[in-house]
């Protein structure tokens, strides 16, 4: 078993990072480091991030160990919990509107391919308690490191302790010069690649019934439609313009008085009410957005075993 505790501390685009690694029958581990943030979000995810960097920069197997790692940022733990960035891979990582599906996309990533590398079933996600002592170790020192100098890029400090002996320095480790590491921090963001086109198409014909509904009655109510400042259109407006048409469907959920909430389908939606095309192609649902989206990644999924 491998126990990681892990905090941040952020305050003024600085952040100071901590974690706590114990493995049995070895010294326990800990390691800080600071950087710039803009968020405190990226200061928790960064000291995970660099956790499990450092986890793979160690010469020890880590086949058929179980890794919990806890921390007090909740948001980790439930998108690493449900898998939620599985939804975000199938769809590149990308909103309708070709723009990243959330912020801090670029920790977020680099994270979820750390736990898929490492492998997913054997890494659990704990909320910590602030009872905890081992949790208070890792809070004081992203403090500590916060108020450091700026050190370099990659570079992690790390301290050891036997038992529950004081920590005593070790050695200066740079994650990035492991060859997995690298190939990680290298790798194509998929949000900034053909930004213009979100490409998760969930619609399988013969799998979905279609109809046809009245474009006036569906509305949009979904606070990621509503909270969404831009979008794009692509050919959209000009397929719309020469043949009067929506040809992809878009996904809808019912409402009272014959009314429809849109779940999927924001660009096309809109392109439809612009160029008063009557009737667009749906597939009713009762999931939400993000409930559809799932949904559909596992029946994408089983079609392609």
């Amino acid at each position: 078993m491998i126990k990681i505790y892990t905090d941040g501390s952020f305050k003024k685009n600085k952040a100071g990072i901590s974690f706590l690694i114990i493995i049995d029958d070895r010294n326990k581990i800990l390691g800080y480091t600071n950087l710039k943030c803009k968020k405190n979000i990226q200061a928790e995810l960064q000291a995970v991030i660099h956790a499990l960097q450092y986890l793979l920069n160690i010469s020890m197997s880590l086949e058929n160990q179980k890794i919990e790692i806890i921390t007090d940022e909740i948001s980790i733990v439930d998108v690493f919990s449900s898998q939620k960035y599985k939804i975000w891979d199938a769809c590149q990582w990308k909103k309708e509107n070709g723009g990243a599906v959330i912020k801090c996309a670029e920790e977020w990533f680099i994270l979820s391919c750390l736990v898929k590398k490492i492998g997913d079933m054997t890494i659990r996600f704990y909320k910590t308690s602030k009872r905890d002592s081992q949790n208070k170790v890792v809070h004081d020192y992203a403090n500590y490191a916060r108020k450091l100098q700026f050190c370099k890029k990659n570079n992690i400090h790390i301290m050891e302790a036997e038992n529950d002996g004081d920590f005593v320095f070790k050695e200066i480790v740079n994650t990035s010069e492991n060859i997995e590491v690298k190939e990680m921090l290298s790798m194509k963001r998929p949000w900034k690649s053909n930004k213009n086109k979100a490409d998760f198409k969930w619609y399988i014909e013969g799998q979905h019934e279609i109809v046809y509904i009245d474009t006036h009655d569906i509305i949009i109510t979904e606070e990621i439609h509503l909270n969404c400042n831009s979008l794009c259109f692509g050919t959209l407006f000009r397929t719309a313009a020469e043949f009067h048409e929506i040809s992809y469907p878009i996904a809808v959920k019912p409402l009272e008085y014959g009314k429809y909430a849109l779940v999927v389908g924001i660009t096309r939606l809109i392109t439809a009410k612009l160029f008063d095309i009557p009737r667009v192609p749906c597939v009713i649902t009762d999931f939400s957005n993000e409930e559809f989206l799932k949904k559909n990644l596992v029946n994408m999924r089983n079609n392609n075993k």
